[in-house]
């Protein structure tokens, strides 16, 4: 009886903790630095950028179509969103979209940049310390996605 009250206690402080972290989450950030840089991952394992000097952290940029680089970031934008991203700013050369974890409603940020003759992208997380690589295979599901749109 007794260690099925400790377990129950645990399973209530750990429900509390994820609650806690998917409402620290909710807030929309901005996160662009004046839209020229990606800002860099933080000394977390959840992050991922192709700014990034640190191994860790380090995804390559994805290649754009020289001969057109508006349908290189259109096919960016319908790779964002066929991946579950939401949206919150493009402007041609910036994007800002949030994805949202299906259970605890975890929100992560993405960034992509278009910017000396590539796209620069970042993937992060806003709570937490790990996020056991989801980050990572985002950014891959949206390369993928990505390159079956490019011309």
């Amino acid at each position: 009886m007794i260690l099925l009250k400790i377990f129950l206690g645990l399973v209530l402080a750990l429900a509390l903790y994820m609650a806690f972290l998917s409402y620290s989450t909710r807030h929309l950030v901005n996160l662009s630095q004046g839209m020229e840089k990606l800002l860099p991952c933080p000394d977390k394992p959840n992050c991922v950028s192709s700014e990034s000097a640190n191994p860790d952290h380090k995804i390559e940029s994805f290649k754009i179509n020289h001969d057109n680089p508006s349908q290189s970031w259109n096919s960016l934008i319908a790779a964002v969103e066929e991946a579950g991203g939401k949206i919150h700013v493009n402007d041609d050369f910036y994007c800002h979209a949030v994805f949202t974890s299906t259970i605890f409603r975890f929100k992560d940020d993405f960034e992509a940049l278009l910017q000396e003759g590539e796209l620069k992208v970042r993937s992060a997380s806003r709570a937490g310390t790990s996020d056991l690589g989801q980050n990572r295979k985002r950014v891959e599901k949206i390369r993928q996605l990505y390159l079956e749109k490019s011309p």
